[in-house]
């Protein structure tokens, strides 16, 4: 807490930090329906923007978060922004059919991800509380032909090449780049002056990856649900929703908007008291 010379007062911490964000998450997951990563997940993508990756403050965690809850759940008509939910009961859980609107063969997109989890955690473990890791890979889907074997992989727009074939990483090198063990994971692309739009492989698809793995044991292994929050911005202030949706249905993708005003009226309705003669 500190005051300026004309008596103003600024507070600052979790003291006050905490109970309006819990009202936000309230909001997200009581009213407009919203599971508990996906309201985190929102939370966290509306503070940091399209900040680079791996800046995380000491004092301002990922970012300040927007007043209005409009502008966490709104979003600019240039930009494409959908929600994935899921459970993780392998190793691996994927999808490499995600389609992308293609222009002049290439992809004109900025990306960024957040993926959020809730693991099982064990203090014993000392500063490393989170009992299990979920490695995220987004990006575009190239398929490669090597000794008389096809391989699908995921060009991811972070680099991330932890778990492929013939890469090593040091631990340091993935808490460090890719926060391994965090139980938040954001990947963004650097917004630049120079728009240069992406080549497109395999007819425009792009995937999403998840490896999951456990620290020492299995005997606390259960399906793990996750939220996961992308977001896709056109270079060139193009709106391209719609294009996005109905590329989504033809690859047999179910698509649910989120229709705000519908959820208020849905919640209002619920909330009404019922007085019976």
């Amino acid at each position: 807490m500190c005051a300026d010379e004309l008596g103003a007062i600024y507070l600052f911490g979790t003291s006050f930090a905490a109970p309006w964000i819990t009202r936000k998450l309230a909001y997200l997951i009581y009213v407009m329906g919203l599971s508990r990563e996906v309201a985190k997940a929102l939370i966290i993508d509306s503070a940091a923007k399209w900040g680079p990756s791996g800046n995380v403050s000491d004092t301002m965690g990922y970012g300040v978060v927007p007043k209005r809850i409009e502008d966490i759940l709104n979003t600019p008509d240039d930009e494409i922004k959908f929600i994935i939910t899921g459970t993780t009961e392998d190793y691996e859980t994927y999808n490499y059919t995600l389609p992308v609107p293609i222009v002049n063969g290439k992809h004109p997109y900025y990306a960024k991800a957040v993926l959020c989890y809730f693991p099982y955690c064990d203090r014993n473990q000392g500063v490393d509380y989170t009992g299990t890791e979920m490695d995220i890979h987004f990006g575009r889907v190239i398929t490669e032909k090597k000794n008389g074997t096809i391989k699908t992989k995921i060009k991811s727009i972070d680099d991330n090449k932890q778990t492929e074939e013939g890469q090593v990483m040091y631990e340091e090198d993935a808490r460090n780049v890719f926060r391994k063990w965090d139980n938040v994971k954001r990947i963004c692309e650097k917004v630049k002056g120079r728009k240069v739009p992406k080549k497109s492989y395999d007819a425009g698809m792009w995937g999403i990856r998840v490896i999951t793995k456990e620290r020492v044991t299995s005997k606390n292994r259960r399906p793990l649900q996750f939220g996961l929050v992308i977001t896709l911005k056109e270079m060139y202030g193009k709106n391209r929703i719609e294009d996005f949706v109905k590329m989504c249905e033809a690859k047999g993708w179910l698509v649910n908007r989120l229709d705000i005003q519908n959820q208020l009226d849905i919640y209002a309705r619920a909330e009404e008291e019922i007085k019976f003669d």
